[in-house]
């Protein structure tokens, strides 16, 4: 199925869908649209559509979009001298830096389609494979 010829969804339908409140999804939709991930129709049978590939979309782009890009910077970045105010605190600063960039990269392997396709039950069911060691 082509993007062209894919019928605009309305707010209100993706709110209907989802449960989530119409003005909230705007923001999130006007979030998407600003990133390039959906475009909007104006006029009758208006709304959104996506405006790429359901498989060229990243769930890190979506999340990005909404949230701003995925960074736990927001706790400091932990000192590299090895000296450090609070004890412990700093360790677990770098822990939790390594955990974003695995949380990024994790995100990266889901797209649009994937999730679709799970959702749909055509397609694998994210799981934690205890064999799978990085």
């Amino acid at each position: 199925m082509h993007a062209e010829s894919a019928l605009p969804t309305s707010v209100r339908d993706i709110a209907e869908r989802t449960g989530l409140p119409q003005p909230y999804l705007e923001q999130i939709l006007l979030a998407l649209k600003g990133a390039g991930l959906v475009r909007s129709k104006r006029g009758v049978g208006g709304g959104y559509v996506l405006a790429k590939a359901p498989a060229d979309i990243r769930l890190s782009d979506i999340i990005s979009a909404v949230d701003g890009p995925i960074t736990l910077g927001d706790f400091g970045q932990p000192h590299q001298d090895g000296s450090c105010d609070h004890e412990g605190q700093c360790v677990l600063l770098a822990i939790w830096d390594v955990a974003g960039h695995h949380m990024r990269d994790h995100l990266n392997a889901y797209t649009l389609e994937s999730i679709a396709a799970a959702a749909h039950g055509t397609g694998a069911w994210p799981t934690v494979d205890p064999h799978h060691h990085h």
